[in-house]
């Protein structure tokens, strides 16, 4: 009996200039809030998604050293990336709660 070997699987981080179209089941809610966010940046929807997507898998663009740091948080803490990002959306929420909005910005400070 002979076995299959999985292809191996991508680096993290890494990226590739070869593009595959995938095709996606999507409430009309859900496009249309899509198609507005990629317009408001004036973006396509295909670009918009992408790099919504593309910044799940790389912490948004940080720096090698923070994006480490965050994902042996997210493994410590036992979730996806989904969840993981829920809990820090959660965390934000809870000192926007106590320091009132926009308490870290910059313009603030001065």
């Amino acid at each position: 009996m002979t076995y299959s070997r999985r292809p191996p699987e991508p680096e993290p981080f890494s990226t590739t200039t070869e593009k595959l179209m995938q095709t996606f089941r999507m409430s009309r809610d859900l496009v249309s809030f899509l198609k507005g966010e990629a317009s408001a940046r004036g973006s396509d929807l295909t670009a918009y998604v992408t790099r919504v997507l593309e910044g799940l898998r790389n912490f948004y663009g940080l720096p090698a050293p923070a994006a480490h740091i965050l994902e042996e948080d997210r493994k410590a803490l036992g979730v996806d990336r989904a969840d993981y990002l829920h809990h820090l959306l959660y965390e934000r929420s809870i000192a926007v709660r106590e320091k009132g909005p926009g308490f870290d910005s910059p313009r603030k400070r001065r």
